[in-house]
């Protein structure tokens, strides 16, 4: 690895909680910095931060909070934010210095920034196909969608590279660009390996198939796939030689469809909802499960790939699980990942049912998935990988 002297300035818009993409943004900030000391980390928010995040920013150095005193016009916030940015470049020079945005959505005032700054090396990460319209998915947010078709290309176009979470979002943002030689790289979503407890599966009631489904129960997630799977096995096997039980830890507004759908389908014997879980009962329930629920709906964004950060925290624990989707970062013809097709229909709970069997005569997979996550998965290794892309940035262009 080249020992090359530079800043890394690493942008991100947030809440002022300490919600998931915060916590991945300030696990990035640490990996990163810990093989790269001249990494800083600017936390742009519209909202000082709350207790719970304002006391993870106290623990570390080098961590700057931007905030707005314009809060009610959501143009001129906008505005606001990109020029306590360019305060914040003041401190810095061009010739020395890597921007790395969480991609803050295109428009002009981005556009401008960009245009404005452009003797700087800026890098944007993408989590998404931004622009759905593209992919005929319409998700809701037609403002964003909109702006992206107008100003998606220019800003774009002002980019030194691109980083993607899957190798379908790194090829959209190329062809968006119309730059196929541009700079990318394709590198998934990490995961602080060692805040997860492996878990010790509990032997007792073999009788059961116990499924844990962690998450909010967006539809995307497809919990009502799985839902509808366990009412036609039920209906199908009066005498079947195992009861299917599914915990639920999670809450969300569209978790009320879920609810709804398991009194509708008669499941109420054997789907629990359990809400909101802490610490120390989610531990429990990972210990309790012989399988865990993966992205059942990730079809309904267009998409064939995922980086979620569900399959990471499944691996670093050990526990095997189902999905209907890919990722790049997962061993091919894996054994403690079960793949279903990618629709809207039920599938067959037999499949689901072999594969836990399987799992039961191999007692050793939650060491071996441990194994897995801690030299392929951790942050510390996925930010390796991102410090040679910057490198070879940094190399091309002095």
């Amino acid at each position: 690895m080249l020992n090359m002297k530079y800043n890394i300035l690493y942008f991100a818009f947030v809440s002022s909680n300490y919600g998931g993409v915060e916590q991945k943004i300030l696990a990035q900030f640490d990996a990163l910095k810990a093989i790269h000391p001249a990494t800083y980390l600017y936390l742009v928010s519209t909202f000082k931060p709350g207790l719970a995040l304002e006391k993870e920013i106290s623990k570390r150095e080098d961590l700057i909070v931007l905030v707005n005193t314009i809060v009610k016009n959501p143009l001129k916030r906008r505005k606001e934010k990109f020029d306590l940015i360019v305060n914040s470049l003041k401190n810095y020079l061009p010739h020395n210095t890597i921007i790395y945005f969480r991609y803050p959505n295109a428009d002009f005032i981005f556009c401008r920034f960009l245009k404005e700054n452009s003797s700087y090396k800026i890098i944007t990460e993408h989590q998404e196909i931004e622009n759905t319209f593209k992919k005929g998915k319409f998700n809701g947010n037609y403002l964003r969608n909109t702006f992206e078709l107008i100003w998606g290309r220019k800003v774009r176009k002002l980019l030194a590279g691109f980083v993607g979470v899957t190798p379908e979002i790194t090829a959209y943002e190329l062809s968006i660009a119309k730059q196929p030689n541009k700079p990318a790289l394709t590198n998934g979503n990490g995961i602080h390996v060692e805040k997860y407890p492996v878990r010790q599966p509990m032997l007792e009631k073999p009788n059961e198939i116990k499924i844990l489904f962690v998450g909010a129960g967006y539809r995307t997630h497809g919990l009502h796939r799985l839902l509808k799977s366990m009412a036609n096995f039920k209906k199908e096997h009066q005498d079947a030689k195992y009861d299917i039980i599914l915990n639920v830890a999670g809450d969300s507004n569209e978790m009320l469809y879920n609810i709804e759908l398991v009194k509708e389908l008669g499941l109420q014997q054997n789907v629990h909802f359990l809400g909101q879980c802490e610490r120390e009962a989610l531990n429990q329930l990972y210990d309790w499960a012989d399988v865990a629920v993966g992205s059942l709906g990730i079809h309904r964004k267009g998409l064939s790939y995922t980086s979620e950060l569900k399959a990471r925290e499944y691996y670093s624990r050990g526990i095997p699980f189902f999905w209907s989707t890919m990722d790049e970062d997962l061993p091919k013809d894996n054994p403690y990942v079960l793949n279903l097709e990618a629709n809207e229909h039920p599938f067959n709970m037999d499949e689901v049912i072999r594969f836990v069997e399987s799992i039961r005569e191999k007692q050793t997979h939650p060491i071996e998935m441990r194994k897995y996550a801690e030299t392929h998965l951790d942050w510390k290794h996925k930010m390796k990988k991102l410090k040679v892309f910057f490198d070879q940035i940094v190399l091309e262009t002095s």
